[in-house]
């Protein structure tokens, strides 16, 4: 990098001491300098953040897959259950009829009683 305004006090004496072209050739080759290392650092933090949204749409992928899985497994063990129970009230519903109509009057006066109020 070419020595600057900024760079120590004999640099200093050295830019005022050299005709006025050859400093503004200077301070275009350092502010050229300085966009190109801006423009590098700019492509470097784009490349991490588009990395970071790499890994972070990888990981939420993952988590909804998992989601998915285990929302399907519930939802065929809920399925299972359900059938299951199904069946034990039926059979209870065919051994026990009249213990089934009392309970289902009595849940009936329940609910009539709870709805007056």
């Amino acid at each position: 990098m070419a020595t600057g305004l900024f760079s120590g006090s004999g640099a200093k004496k050295r830019f005022v001491d050299t005709p006025i072209d050859d400093q503004i050739t200077e301070l275009r080759d350092e502010i050229a300098s300085l966009a190109h290392l801006l423009s590098q650092r700019g492509a470097d933090a784009s490349k991490d953040v588009r990395t970071k949204a790499h890994n972070a749409r990888e990981h939420a992928e993952t988590g909804l897959q998992d989601l998915i899985e285990t929302g399907e497994q519930l939802f065929a063990d809920l399925r299972s259950r359900y059938a299951l129970t199904e069946k034990q009230v039926r059979h209870t519903v065919r051994d026990h009829p009249f213990a089934t109509l009392g309970a289902a009057a009595a849940v009936g006066l329940l609910i009539a009683a709870l709805l007056r109020r």
